[in-house]
């Protein structure tokens, strides 16, 4: 009888350090932090006061949006892409409660303001502009 309590008792216990062990990596992390390195983000459009300056940005820059891509990595790395080739990389961290992006800390460091994250959208200010992007498919 005393044989069965105690394979019982560390049957429970194996089962309670199995269980315990296979939490998800989303655990570890802010949902902010999920929404932002979970994919890759896609140009989507530039606004200033309200207003869709796309066309004139895309023509001033010589590019679409569409071709610009963003990844966020939860080790703290970013790299952006315009049509496949490499365009910016380095790091990023949250400041201000998670409401800004400081990228590359202690260098050539900038911030952007996030006006909207979620699962599909993430927008933000930088230099008077509004730059919004999709979750790419």
């Amino acid at each position: 009888m005393q044989k069965l309590k105690l394979f019982c008792l560390l049957f429970a216990a194996l089962c309670v350090v199995t269980f315990t062990s296979c939490k998800d990596d989303d655990d570890d992390v802010s949902p902010n932090v999920s929404l932002l390195t979970n994919g890759e983000w896609t140009g989507n459009a530039v606004f200033i006061n309200g207003d869709d300056f796309t066309a004139e940005f895309e023509a001033e820059y010589g590019i679409e949006l569409a071709r610009y891509t963003s990844k966020f990595e939860r080790d703290g790395s970013y790299i952006d892409k315009y049509a496949g080739t490499t365009m910016a990389e380095g790091t990023w961290e949250y400041e201000n409660n998670e409401r800004i992006i400081l990228f590359d800390k202690g260098a050539d460091e900038y911030r952007a303001v996030i006006s909207k994250l979620d699962e599909d959208e993430l927008f933000y200010m930088q230099g008077g502009a509004e730059f919004r992007f999709t979750r790419k498919k």
